[in-house]
């Protein structure tokens, strides 16, 4: 073979074996696509602010709320009047019972015990649905007078910049409140602003008799 020739085909074999190395070598991986950015989360601007309301206090407080309740005491002192009459026998029976055992016969003893224990059961009975009425009764006044103090509340809270406002009508452990400033109540306003906005609703009264079974 020719001196040239020769350099030919060695240029060739190099060239070829370049192109295999080539084609055998892997192509690096594909890079994974970025996890996208998270939206950073909302915060509040400026310092909260938080008020106080004794809502079931307020609600009583009002005039609207005294002269309700003090209409359904009025309801309800008849049905208490009774209990009390009915307790007092109870009472001049087991005094009875008591002071004149050891001269009664036992049969007489035995009647005497079932009237008292007659009349326990009938006081009992009377005595729940007393409290019944009367817890159901109170809790219409709260409602009714609530449902129209919420706008105020509201709107007072919106005036102020409150963030919000806490009920603490019960404390701790039936409320999770442990501690707030006093100076943050604002209870008494929401009743000066309650009685301003509804000046005939205290001699109105409610429509509903209530009380009764």
């Amino acid at each position: 073979m020719k001196p040239m020739s020769k350099f030919l085909a060695t240029c060739l074999c190099a060239v070829t074996v370049s192109l295999v190395g080539l084609a055998q070598t892997p192509k690096p991986a594909a890079k994974a696509p970025a996890a996208p950015k998270l939206a950073p989360a909302p915060t509040v601007t400026g310092p909260s602010k938080i008020g106080i309301i004794d809502l079931r206090s307020a609600i009583v407080d009002t005039a609207e709320g005294k002269k309700l309740i003090d209409n359904l005491q009025a309801r309800f002192a008849p049905r208490r009047t009774d209990l009390k009459t009915q307790q007092d026998a109870i009472q001049r029976l087991e005094n009875q019972l008591k002071n004149g055992g050891n001269t009664m016969s036992a049969t007489a003893k035995q009647d005497l015990n079932q009237q008292i224990q007659q009349k326990q059961r009938d006081y009992q009975q009377l005595l729940q649905n007393d409290q019944s009425d009367f817890q159901d009764a109170q809790t219409q006044i709260l409602n009714e007078v609530g449902n129209k103090m919420m706008p105020i509340v509201e709107t007072y809270a919106k005036a102020h910049g409150y963030t919000a406002i806490v009920d603490v009508s019960f404390q701790w452990p039936q409320s999770p409140v442990l501690y707030y400033n006093p100076g943050a109540v604002i209870t008494g306003d929401i009743v000066r602003i309650y009685d301003k906005a509804n000046p005939t609703a205290a001699t109105s009264g409610s429509t509903n008799p209530g009380g009764q079974r």
